[in-house]
């Protein structure tokens, strides 16, 4: 299970999310997708995150955000009017706070029952 956790989470949702968002707003589309792949992707990590040591979510989040804002640079223009007013960047690294913190809230109400007691 942690190895699913590892690819799960290096997994660069905070780039995909903006980059999907950004795309469907070009095609004035709505990002219908958008909100309840979020919420999957934050009970699934959450879930599995349960077994894995804080300090190993919060560096792996990290790599994530990392890697999100890399692929931001490269493949997300950043349109100051779509992303006003903190920037494409600022707005990447928001998502991943929020996606850090819906995991951690998942992982504390999830832990009690997927921790094995040791007797």
């Amino acid at each position: 299970m942690k190895n699913s956790w590892v690819l799960l989470t290096l997994m660069p949702a905070p780039f995909l999310f903006h980059y999907y968002e950004y795309g469907q707003n070009i095609k004035h589309e709505e990002a219908s997708f958008l909100g309840i792949g979020s919420v999957l992707f934050v009970l699934i990590t959450g879930l599995l995150s349960g077994q894995v040591r804080v300090r190993y979510v919060v560096l792996v989040n990290g790599v994530t955000v990392l890697l999100s804002l890399l692929l931001g640079i490269y493949f997300i223009p950043n349109d100051s009017g779509w992303f006003k007013p903190v920037g494409r960047d600022a707005a990447i690294i928001f998502v991943s706070v929020v996606f850090l913190v819906g995991q951690f809230i998942v992982r504390s109400v999830s832990r009690p029952f997927l921790v094995k007691k040791e007797s």
